[in-house]
């Protein structure tokens, strides 16, 4: 069922929900990076300051030098432990203490460098205007749009290698979560399931496994008591409905 599933995912705080859209935003630009006309570079420059309204929080810093640590206190438990490979363990620590000492060390915000730039500055205010950023909004950007591909290619791998730092740490988290997520086969009964959480798990994201076969979708609902699952047949163009009948799916919980 894992090789042949749609896989839902419901972040159960916040840094997870912003790691989760990051993850989603540097796949975009992976995506557009080999683009090479001015509405591809368009394109990345709009998600560059996408990425840094997400980052845009004082605390985030802090919150994710806490997030890595807690990782790395549960890593530790694992030294010497039988069937564990040691040496891939000791390089997944030393690079989470890394990334610590690199957020509890640096001043200003995540791309901070990108924030004293006037070109991507000018561009935050107009890019949330349907259609902004026309060459009569930013004349410099448009002039900026017709230079040489390799002049555009390079600024934007400037700026990108401003994020090396949060796009690693937002990857290792995550993969450290979903690797070492517990899976269990559960059943929903016409449409609907709902389990009592432990407060004390610490759950930091949700994961359900259903069949591509399966014509039902998940909308995940988490309390501090409750897990609450409720499948939906698809339909993109009416009120979706329950789904009637009843489906075996796969749950996954990390921490």
């Amino acid at each position: 069922m894992l090789e042949n599933s749609i896989i839902y995912e419901q972040p159960l705080n916040e840094l997870i929900r912003v790691c989760l859209r990051l993850e989603q935003l540097f796949q975009q630009v992976d995506h557009l990076i080999n683009d090479q006309t001015a509405l591809g570079t368009r394109n990345i420059v709009a998600l560059i300051n996408n990425i840094l309204h997400l980052l845009d929080r004082p605390d985030l810093k802090a919150k994710l030098a806490k997030e890595l640590g807690h990782h790395l206190s549960n890593l530790m438990r694992l030294e010497n432990t039988p069937h564990i490979d040691q040496e891939k363990l000791r390089a997944l620590l030393r690079q989470l203490d890394d990334l610590i000492r690199c957020f509890i060390d640096s001043s200003g915000k995540i791309g901070q460098k990108l924030r004293d730039i006037e070109l991507l500055n000018m561009l935050r205010l107009h890019l949330t205007t349907p259609g902004g950023g026309c060459s009569f909004d930013i004349p410099v950007y448009h002039n900026w749009l017709q230079q040489p591909v390799d002049l555009r290619h390079d600024t934007i791998q400037t700026w990108l290698n401003e994020f090396k730092s949060i796009r690693t740490t937002a990857t290792l988290i995550l993969q450290i979560i979903r690797e070492g997520t517990k899976i269990q086969e559960k059943s929903a009964e016409n449409g609907f399931y709902q389990e009592l959480l432990d407060p004390q798990s610490n759950l930091r994201l949700i994961r359900v496994y259903v069949p591509h076969g399966i014509p039902a979708y998940p909308e995940i609902s988490v309390g501090r008591h409750f897990l609450s699952i409720r499948f939906y047949s698809p339909n993109i163009n009416d009120r979706p409905t329950q789904f009637p009948g009843n489906l075996t799916f796969l749950l996954a919980y990390g921490s």
